[in-house]
């Protein structure tokens, strides 16, 4: 049986976390030089037209600290109800690009202006779980600080809850659960346990940031791990909405 890789590790100079306008320059340039490698390969649908859809993994400095902000899904939505994710959604007739969208579904669901959205770079794009749409993720860094999370207000019909976790712990591997199947596919990813707010971020929202995370610290390969042969990895079982 091959070896299961261990979840990722963050090198020195990025533990140590020094937030400051090279750091942003750092992570754009890291993204950008490995824009087009692409990291996992995903079939679409063939019997239905192809749709897109885009979100965006929004950084902000919380408490003066470099953090990833979360949305919690509200339970008046029809699908993935109560799930931890971050704001996005299908492209609109309207929307000039996949960006456009990203921008305008994080304005509709937490009322951060584009204006106010430094856009750092974009993952490569993978299906939904149907494999009916395209799904283009992007990284953007939120200009604004909050001193509390009280300060990022949310549109309470598609959002039951914000937080934030930061960046120098979602890097730790203490608190990256274990790894786990990415749907039907040969790939894995960690399970990032929230214990203070009593869940897990887990699919496609873990998927994104485990490759962008791993693109941005130069750890593993610039996309998803593959599961190694015969390795036992089993899909995340997540517990019903409540």
């Amino acid at each position: 049986m091959s070896p299961v890789p261990q979840p990722i590790e963050a090198d020195t100079a990025i533990s140590q976390m020094q937030f400051d306008r090279t750091f942003l320059g750092m992570i754009k340039d890291r993204l950008e030089e490995d824009k087009h490698q692409i990291g996992h390969h995903f079939d679409y649908c063939k019997d239905k037209p192809l749709r897109e859809a885009a979100v965006m993994m929004p950084l902000c400095i919380m408490k003066g600290v470099l953090s990833v902000l979360f949305t919690i899904r509200s339970g008046k939505l029809r699908s993935h109800r109560g799930e931890c994710s971050f704001p996005g959604g299908k492209r609109d007739s309207s929307d000039e690009s996949c960006l456009a969208t990203a921008l305008r579904e994080m304005e509709e669901e937490v009322f951060i202006s584009p204006m106010d959205v430094d856009v750092l770079g974009e993952y490569t794009p993978m299906p939904s779980k149907d494999c009916t749409m395209r799904v283009q993720p992007y990284i953007g860094f939120i200009c604004t600080p909050f001193n509390d999370i009280s300060e990022i207000r949310f549109n309470t019909d598609e959002v039951q809850k914000v937080f934030t976790i930061p960046i120098h712990e979602l890097i730790d591997p203490a608190n990256q659960k274990r790894l786990v199947r990415f749907r039907e596919s040969n790939y894995m990813y960690p399970v990032w346990h929230v214990k203070e707010e009593s869940c897990d971020v887990w699919g496609l929202t873990a998927f994104i940031m485990d490759g962008v995370l791993r693109r941005v610290l130069k750890q593993g390969p610039p996309g998803a791990l593959v599961c190694p042969e015969n390795a036992d990895i089993q899909r995340y079982k997540p517990l019903p909405p409540p």
